[in-house]
């Protein structure tokens, strides 16, 4: 009868710190944006003008926003063609996502938030 344990310690191995790729990290951002977005489009009241004036605000602040994201994707991160897998990734990386959370984020607080008198 053996006195001792037969249970083997293994040695823990390395673990790398959780960090996003280019391509999330870029994906994550336009959703962050469309989110501040649709908020900023809420909160100034742009949506109370009538159809085709919150159409046009909509577009403004929306193409506004998305064009702050692409600068800062490529001037303040700095990602290439080489992070991202292509010349125009940083362009197109997350402009789905950005489209829908914009619309989502817009719908949601113009239904929540009361008009202002």
């Amino acid at each position: 009868m053996a006195s001792g344990s037969d249970v083997k310690v293994q040695p823990s191995k390395q673990e790398k710190p959780l960090r996003l790729s280019p391509a999330n990290m870029v994906y994550w951002l336009r959703l962050g944006f469309a989110v501040l977005a649709g908020f900023v489009y809420t909160v100034l009241g742009f949506g109370r003008g009538g159809v085709a004036t919150g159409t046009l605000y909509a577009l403004g602040v929306g193409i506004m926003f998305y064009a702050a994201s692409v600068l800062l994707v490529k001037n303040v991160l700095r990602y290439g063609p080489s992070e991202l897998g292509g010349p125009r990734k940083h362009v197109s990386n997350g402009m789905g996502t950005y489209i829908i959370w914009l619309i989502f984020t817009m719908t949601l607080l113009n239904t929540l938030l009361p008009p202002a008198p």
